[in-house]
């Protein structure tokens, strides 16, 4: 236990008369400079010691206010985190409405320019079957829909045609399907070689274009459309996108793998094509390969393409 002494207390009294004179002359506004230094010392001398011991109790108040409030605090945070919980949720449904509006223009801007009478459907599911290529719309025979009609997406991409049809949906068997087959052309206006399209049903398998001849002019790159020669698609719808040509038939033909351009996009919204003009579709395809169409690959369109209906 601390004992005062007879020196500590002289020395403390000194101090406390020393603070009275100070505070004596700084109060009565007596200008001497011995004792304004002095006073200057002592305040500069305290108030780091002041502000220090000010810090410390306000830290220790706000520690003890946190710690009585604890409770409160963890609600809030609660409450806030199911606020950021119910913002996200309205940030992916905006944005999800703003994409499904995007593909809504699109598909109105496609269908202003062509003059096709076609219908808007929704996909509401897929095929689980790892053999078919097929996906269900919702729409069907209530809404004017038949079989064989051509499918496409809001891009103008080729999809597939109708397979099945119900009151309110049908089936969609897709291009990708091993089943599914249509007359390609290229687009290339130096070319404008035909061929047959076929699905090759698996997703590590390319889609095929064969019957070329072997002379066509033909290379990768080139983006290949329905070519309307025969009754079941109308002509120009795109297809897809040459990615390798090879001879075939041993030398006799050529074959080409082709990326499909609706392997590239999420079906959601399609559009069916529910009538339109196959005689100017196919007139004006003929026309266009006047100089280097093959009659036996046109009549192989049409054949194979009724041979896969049927």
């Amino acid at each position: 236990m601390f004992k005062f002494n007879r020196n500590t207390l002289i020395a403390a009294v000194l101090v406390i008369t020393l603070i009275i004179i100070v505070s004596f002359f700084y109060f009565s506004d007596l200008n001497l400079p011995f004792i304004n230094w002095l006073s200057d010392l002592i305040y500069n001398t305290i108030t780091p010691v002041l502000n220090l011991i000010h810090h410390l109790v306000e830290n220790i108040k706000n520690y003890f206010i946190t710690l009585f409030s604890i409770d409160e605090i963890n609600q809030e945070i609660k409450e806030l985190r199911q606020k950021n919980s119910t913002l996200e949720r309205q940030i992916l449904f905006l944005e999800n409405i703003n994409r499904e509006n995007k593909r809504l223009r699109d598909l109105l801007g496609f269908k202003e320019k062509v003059d096709y009478q076609m219908q808007g459907a929704e996909v509401i599911a897929n095929s689980p079957s790892v053999w078919e290529k097929i996906i269900t719309i919702n729409r069907g025979s209530r809404d004017g829909l038949e079989k064989r009609m051509p499918v496409v997406s809001y891009h103008g991409y080729l999809v597939g045609r109708i397979e099945n049809t119900g009151s309110n949906s049908a089936q969609v068997r897709l291009i990708t399907d091993q089943d599914f087959v249509v007359g390609g052309i290229i687009a290339r206006t130096e070319s404008r070689e035909i061929g047959l399209v076929r699905g090759s049903g698996r997703d590590d398998q390319p889609n095929i274009m064969d019957n070329i001849a072997w002379d066509a002019d033909i290379e990768t790159g080139d983006i290949i459309l329905s070519s309307g020669l025969s009754n079941n698609f109308p002509a120009g719808l795109k297809i897809g996108e040459v990615s390798k040509v090879e001879t075939d038939n041993y030398g006799l033909s050529q074959k080409a793998e082709i990326n499909l351009f609706i392997s590239d996009i999420t079906l959601e919204e399609v559009m069916v094509i529910k009538n339109f003009d196959s005689e100017i579709s196919g007139d004006n395809e003929t026309e266009q390969n006047e100089t280097n169409e093959d009659s036996e690959t046109a009549e192989a369109i049409e054949e194979d393409e009724e041979i896969e209906e049927n």
